[in-house]
């Protein structure tokens, strides 16, 4: 694949102050860069002192953003692309150019969702199903891994990356010896009106008890774009709430029992949430889009035992997608299934301290037994056609070593197996109790070594494998396991008083590569699929942080290559999946002893002809930029103390664009107002 000129002066421009000769083998390198940082004062940090391309974007970063959706918060993070992300149901999120399928499904398993722990299912739902229709006010902290590293603890499928969101805590809100707090938020966006109001009510009558109760409530009419034509299909509203509680039993004994709910009722809307244009091909439905997540905790944690860290979680995820035809044009079974998925499973883990002579190690070991049940249930009491149902039944052990060689090396080997079983049920196409039986090892070493205390080095090689879905059940792909090997390699820098007194920066840059083999996700037309795929790609994030003010930068490019269909023919094809090239640059400022924080972010997105399509959601896109602004005000004394006040101009130009993957175009101008009070 071509190398483009912006990708070449990102590798110049991440390697500067390293090795010159280095920097010129990563430039002439056909590969890619990925990498995480963490660095403070700044809107966003950047972690350099792991080989884990990690970006954690935590509650103040969350508060700025006054996100509408999840998603939204996740394409400021390099090669993380969003697929219609207007609303929270039918959107998609690609990493790397893996995981949503422009204008199709909403998942393909190669991207890992996790919420408070629990991993979210990844059963396609054809031209309907998100895997994220979650309100982004229930959250303190997203942290989003980019490749396979750190990933086999959840899943042995996700080559593309990990998403984790964690819930708030009541502790987050109560200071020293309060015992009660109440905050509520209201909100407004003037491009598709759109209100929001979420109440959070935390208490704590003692140290060894405290509980969270959440509401949330946003809704939103059609959106505009940036030529001011309305973009259908964005009209929703969503309610949300969580209920956590947690209890010390004693010095070692903790127990947690939390419940999440998001909901979304929609009615006499297309069923194609994907293209709502063309929805008088595909019908329209009623449609309630519901996402539940609910776990009880034990942890045992004996401070004078560092070999035992123990929690055991009984874990329950439900995520449903109910439809009834309002217009239903073919007749077809496909507008009248109610979509449900449900997970069960038992999750025991345990983490170790311990030293092996001059090498520290830190283990984290745990086994996950589950079922899946899946149902697409019609009015003739059988799964649709194309959503097969049944049972999934798996049990999953892992193991991570986190060692340290001194105070320079660390090396990170995580190995994983999973089984499962998948079982037909209600299917008019195949028999009732007919079985399929898979199984896999996968795992990985990440690597990294401190050259100075400023400067490292790391790289990581991983194995994944991609079980066939319940979704896969009717056809032939149920016995293909589709597999992917994953090479990294970057560089970090995190130094002090580097271009002047008191500054620091901070910048983080890796190349990878994935070889995807035995490929049945993605199809080529004719019956046949992409079966050979190679990926490359570049993401840097860097930190920059002076007295008077701050920078954030983060960039990435991603290409691939079809080389083989299902059939053995070879071919010399652009993957579709691959995303546009992107550069965000923010810059802000802090005034008034940090109360008051302003910043301006330029997202600038290349434009992207590497396809074979010429229309629809991968057609060729032009390169676009965006313009935005944010202000937040939270006083630490007077009056107003305890207040937070946030302002967002979006798209300030009223640039009118379309992300390449989507269908939708984007959004337009939009103003973000909120305040926020904890009484």
């Amino acid at each position: 694949m071509e190398k483009s000129i912006f990708v070449r002066a990102l590798l110049v421009f991440a390697v500067t102050g390293a090795d010159s000769a280095f920097a010129q083998d990563l430039i002439e390198f056909e590969g890619d860069l990925i990498g995480t940082v963490t660095i403070g004062d700044s809107l966003r940090g950047v972690a350099t002192d792991t080989a884990t391309p990690k970006t954690v974007i935590d509650q103040e970063e969350l508060d700025a953003r006054q996100a509408t959706t999840t998603g939204q918060l996740l394409d400021t993070v390099p090669n993380v692309t969003l697929l219609n992300g207007n609303t929270p149901q039918g959107g998609g999120v690609s990493i790397r150019g893996l995981g949503s399928q422009a204008g199709l499904y909403s998942s393909d398993g190669t991207v890992s969702v996790i919420v408070d722990g629990v991993r979210s299912g990844s059963e396609e739902i054809y031209r309907n199903g998100s895997i994220l229709t979650l309100e982004p006010e229930l959250f303190k902290e997203v942290a989003v891994t980019r490749g396979p590293s750190g990933g086999f603890r959840y899943s042995s499928s996700a080559s593309a990356g990990t998403i984790e969101l964690t819930t708030k805590d009541a502790s987050d809100f109560l200071e020293d010896g309060d015992t009660f707090s109440f905050r509520q938020k209201l909100g407004y966006e003037t491009n598709g009106a759109s209100p929001l109001s979420t109440s959070i009510l935390s208490f704590a009558p003692d140290e060894k008890f405290e509980a969270l109760l959440f509401y949330g409530i946003r809704t939103s009419e059609n959106r505009e774009d940036g030529s001011g034509d309305e973009i259908v299909g964005t009209e929703f509203e969503q309610t949300s709430a969580l209920a956590k509680l947690s209890y010390q039993i004693n010095g070692t004994s903790r127990v947690t029992f939390a419940y999440q709910e998001n909901q979304i009722p929609e009615r006499d809307v297309n069923y194609n949430v994907y293209d709502p244009d063309v929805d008088n091909f595909f019908g329209r439905v009623d449609r309630d889009t519901a996402d539940t997540t609910a776990y009880l905790e034990y942890a045992f944690n004996p401070e004078e035992n560092a070999l035992i860290d123990l929690t055991a979680r009984l874990q329950f995820k439900q995520e449903e997608v109910s439809l009834d035809p309002v217009f239903n044009p073919f007749g077809t079974d496909l507008l009248e299934a109610d979509h449900l998925t449900e997970t069960t499973s038992l999750v025991l883990e345990n983490t170790s301290l311990f030293d092996t002579g001059t090498v520290g190690h830190e283990v984290v070991a745990g086994i996950e037994v589950g079922e899946r049940t899946r149902t697409s249930l019609t009015d003739a009491g059988t799964n649709a056609a194309s959503a097969p149902g049944g049972t999934d039944e798996y049990v999953a052990l892992f193991v991570e070593d986190n060692l340290a060689f001194g105070e320079r090396l660390t090396l990170t080997p995580a190995i994983r197996y999973e089984a499962q079983r998948l079982t037909s049920q209600n299917n008019d196409d195949l028999a009732d109790g007919t079985e399929f039986e898979a199984s896999s090892w996968t795992g990985g070493v990440g690597a990294y070594y401190e050259v100075t205390p400023a400067f490292a080095v790391f790289g990581t090689v991983a194995h994944n494998e991609n079980l066939p879905l319940l979704d896969n059940l009717t056809n032939e792909n149920v016995e293909e396991t589709e597999e992917a090997d994953t090479i990294e390699l970057g560089v970090s820098y995190d130094g002090l008083d580097v271009f002047t007194r008191d500054d620091s920066f901070a910048a983080k840059l890796t190349i990878y590569q994935t070889d995807i083999s035995n490929g049945r996700t993605y199809s080529a037309g004719g019956g046949l699929f992409e079966s050979d795929i190679e990926l490359q790609g570049i993401e840097i994030e860097a930190s920059y942080v002076h007295p008077k003010f701050y920078l954030d930068l983060a960039a990435a490019a991603n290409r691939g290559e079809v080389s083989e269909l299902s059939d053995g023919s070879q071919v010399d094809n652009y993957f579709e999946g691959s995303t546009a090239d992107n550069i965000e640059l923010t810059v802000g400022k802090r005034f008034r002893e940090d109360q008051l924080n302003v910043f301006i972010t330029v997202d600038h997105t290349f434009e992207n002809n590497r396809t074979e399509s010429e229309d629809g959601p991968t057609a060729p896109s032009d390169e676009y930029t965006l313009f935005d602004l944010g202000v937040g005000y939270t006083p630490n004394s007077g009056v107003l103390e305890d207040t937070e006040f946030r302002i967002s101009f979006e798209n300030i130009t009223d640039e009118d664009y379309r992300q390449f993957g989507s269908t939708r175009r984007g959004q337009g101008q939009n103003v973000v107002l909120s305040v926020a009070h904890t009484f």
